[in-house]
């Protein structure tokens, strides 16, 4: 899962022990840095990107901090300061300035750090495709295939029109819309709304795409942090594969959380166009933390991988397409 990433700026014995104090008490989920040197932190920052800078009162920080920074500083009195920024009183427990540290991020960022981290050892891994690929539906269910020969595997579907209810020859029915509906509405109920959606293959579960693309811009995080405590603590799963399609806040953050990224491209030069816009906005986003997940993979499909009479589905389970993606995965 994505780490929380904490930098705390100052030079004095007193920052020394805080960042300690923090590395010791902070749960795993935190990532703690220390920046000495003041002038060191716009480059700091651009090599770290943190989500939280805590400084002490007198530092006077650079003007233009990304935005997504909640920067907190340490006062010397409790009460009303003159910063316009949120402070803590810096004369107390270190774990009690952990506590009011996340109480400040999640207001500041409107994001729930414990929800979004409960499911912290349930691995999840993304399959994307920039621009899109016919490809990715057989890739990412070969992949799932794959993982279920040696782990409890669950498939979720964000990608609209995905090809899959086709495929699998599925009369329309309860998809993921519903699990997510259930979840707001019933959630002591949660086994029963999952085994609602649930379908099952030989070697991995999974739950359909919703049947209105619409629905996918209607999912929060709140959303998928709900679902995914529920599944570390109901059912024996360990791995999650999500298959993503258009990259929105949603999807945005759910493969900050994957621990890889495979995006399905294609080796044509447009395919190439495609893959080298995508990496264009992750350098300008300076989204380094998906740089380092992400693999590109670009499988092939024709008369050499598939064929004629023997139903698509099975050969995604076992069949010279699966022994490719095999290969593909070993390589990256």
């Amino acid at each position: 899962m994505k780490k929380l990433k904490l930098t705390i700026v100052g030079d004095t014995p007193y920052a020394g022990r805080l960042a300690a104090c923090m590395q010791k008490n902070g749960p795993d989920y935190l990532e703690v840095s220390r920046c000495i040197h003041l002038q060191e932190l716009v480059f700091f920052i651009e090599k770290i990107q943190p989500d939280i800078v805590l400084c002490e009162q007198e530092c006077k920080l650079p003007e233009k901090l990304p935005k997504h920074i909640v920067t907190i500083f340490l006062t010397d009195t409790k009460g009303v300061c003159a910063k316009e920024e949120p402070t803590i009183f810096r004369y107390q427990q270190g774990t009690e300035i952990l506590r009011k540290m996340f109480q400040i991020f999640e207001h500041k960022s409107n994001k729930n750090v414990f929800s979004a981290h409960k499911a912290e050892d349930l691995e999840m891994i993304g399959i994307y495709a920039p621009g899109g690929n016919e490809l990715q539906l057989p890739f990412s269910i070969a992949y799932a295939s794959i993982c279920g020969e040696t782990r409890k595997v669950l498939y979720l579907n964000l990608t609209e029109f995905s090809g899959m209810s086709v495929l699998m020859k599925e009369k329309e029915g309860e998809n993921l819309s519903d699990l997510i509906y259930g979840i707001r509405q019933k959630q002591e109920k949660f086994l029963l709304c999952l085994q609602s959606v649930l379908h099952h293959t030989e070697n991995f579960d999974y739950v359909q795409s919703p049947s209105n693309p619409e629905d996918l811009y209607t999912i929060q995080e709140e959303d998928i942090a709900c679902l995914l405590s529920f599944m570390k603590e109901q059912t024996d799963y360990n791995l999650i594969i999500w298959n993503c399609g258009a990259l929105n806040p949603l999807i945005s953050e759910v493969l900050d959380h994957c621990s890889k990224i495979f995006c399905v491209g294609k080796e044509s030069s447009f395919g190439k166009f495609r893959t080298k816009e995508f990496q264009q906005f992750l350098d300008k986003q300076c989204r380094n933390d998906m740089q380092q997940k992400v693999r590109f993979v670009h499988p092939q499909a024709g008369n050499d991988f598939f064929v004629q009479g023997i139903s698509l589905f099975t050969q995604l389970q076992s069949g010279e397409f699966v022994n490719q993606v095999k290969r593909l995965i070993e390589n990256v």
